[in-house]
């Protein structure tokens, strides 16, 4: 018996149908994950004063798991690590950390080390870790002897950034907010 050009073998319809299934759901997740967004953004507007002095708007940049009941930050797919993202891990044996650069975490060599024979630090400035010469910015108020953060002070003298947030006196963790209005928080495995 011959087939005929518009007839398709059984195991790739089923297979056809499975995706358009799993699309489907990817779709109603994505639309769910959206309306729970815009509820929790009508809560407060945040904005943060530019080098003029003018309020601008900023973005949020924290995005959650649309799996159902997941409140964890979502790394790819619209999904946290434990619902599917695939996360690169470092290639070195019984490593289970990020991946940097080179297929390596920070500890196996992801990032420059210092170019003095032996020392493992990172890289601060012209090639060396501060332990080995690299200059290091210090605070500009008189007696303080801290590194400096920002505009040439300390944080304990104005250098931090702060939680765009009305009345948050927090410090900025990232994309403009403190941890409690929704900052990435840094997991070390």
């Amino acid at each position: 018996m011959e087939r005929s050009a518009n007839t398709k073998p059984a195991a790739t319809e089923d297979e056809e149908d499975i995706a358009a299934l799993i699309y489907q759901e990817s779709q109603r997740r994505k639309a769910e994950a959206a309306a729970l967004a815009a509820a929790a953004g009508k809560n407060k507007k945040k904005s943060s004063t530019s080098k003029n002095g003018t309020k601008v708007a900023r973005k949020q940049y924290r995005y959650e798991c649309s799996a159902d009941a997941c409140t964890k930050v979502a790394q790819r797919g619209g999904v946290c690590v434990k619902h599917g993202a695939k996360v690169k891990r470092c290639s070195y044996e019984g490593c289970k950390n990020q991946v940097q650069r080179g297929g390596v975490c920070v500890r196996h060599g992801g990032k420059t080390q210092c170019r003095i024979e032996g020392c493992t630090n990172q890289v601060q400035s012209g090639g060396v870790c501060k332990k080995h010469g690299a200059k290091i910015k210090r605070c500009g108020s008189e007696g303080c002897t801290n590194i400096a953060v920002r505009g040439g002070v300390c944080c304990r003298h104005g250098g931090q950034k702060l939680c765009c947030y009305e009345g948050c006196t927090k410090q900025d963790q990232g994309g403009g907010v403190c941890r409690s209005h929704g900052a990435k928080r840094k997991r070390y495995s």
